[in-house]
């Protein structure tokens, strides 16, 4: 008896046929395009590729070290530069102000600053020592050349401050050994006195007051200074 296919399971047949081809057309496309193992040839190729990147990123490393280098070496020379400038200006200014002291102590002497002052106390310094209770004063006295006469006096020094809390004024037999005179003076024109004061331990002081007593005048002069802004630094 002869086999019979029905038209339905023929169809049923092709279906499962072509379904069966698919998948074998699916896999075989997943295994021809995925990866795989890269040739030799291309690998050179990879290689000189990244060896050209690499020596290009060298290349441009190096210039920008240079153009560091350089830019390090300009900003040195331009600070250089503005401290030169700093210190020249400051060697100028300081000139400047020497030369305006000097002025101001010339007209003073002259009297062409429209002041006709007598003796006076010009200026007051106060220079550190070794010790730190120990400073050397400097006083500078002046008298207008157009009274044109000798000078002759002393100068009485006291030092105002505070010893344990409690205000305190110094004489001149309490400054040092009490041995030393006090700074005597004879001039015409002007005159620089100095010595040493000596303060006592745990003495602070505030001011330094200057008092002129000149033989035939009958009132002393007296200056005040505040100790802080007579302080100097010792030119040694």
């Amino acid at each position: 008896m002869p086999i019979v296919f029905s038209k339905s399971g023929f169809l049923e047949a092709a279906a499962v046929t072509a379904v069966i081809v698919s998948v074998l057309l699916f896999v075989t496309w997943q295994i021809a395009s995925g990866p795989r193992e890269p040739t030799a040839e291309e690998l050179g190729e990879e290689i000189r590729f990244l060896s050209g990147e690499l020596g290009s990123m060298k290349e441009r490393l190096e210039r920008a070290q240079s153009r560091l280098a350089v830019l390090e070496r300009e900003a040195d020379v331009l600070r250089q530069a503005n401290r030169l400038l700093r210190e020249r200006e400051s060697e100028h200014q300081d000139a400047l102000n020497t030369l305006q002291s000097e002025l101001d102590f010339y007209r003073r002497l002259t009297g062409t600053g429209g002041e006709q002052t007598g003796l006076d106390v010009y200026r007051a310094e106060l220079v550190a020592t070794g010790s730190e209770r120990v400073f050397q004063f400097v006083l500078t006295l002046t008298q207008n050349i157009r009274r044109a006469s000798i000078i002759s006096g002393r100068a009485r020094i006291d030092v105002e401050g505070t010893l344990e809390d409690r205000p305190v004024t110094l004489r001149w037999s309490q400054l040092g050994d009490g041995a030393a005179p006090e700074p005597a003076f004879r001039f015409k024109y002007f005159q620089q006195l100095d010595g040493y004061l000596a303060l006592p331990e745990d003495f602070l002081p505030t001011r330094l007051v200057v008092t002129l007593e000149a033989k035939g005048q009958r009132s002393p002069v007296q200056r005040s200074f505040e100790w802080g802004s007579l302080l100097v630094e010792d030119a040694d």
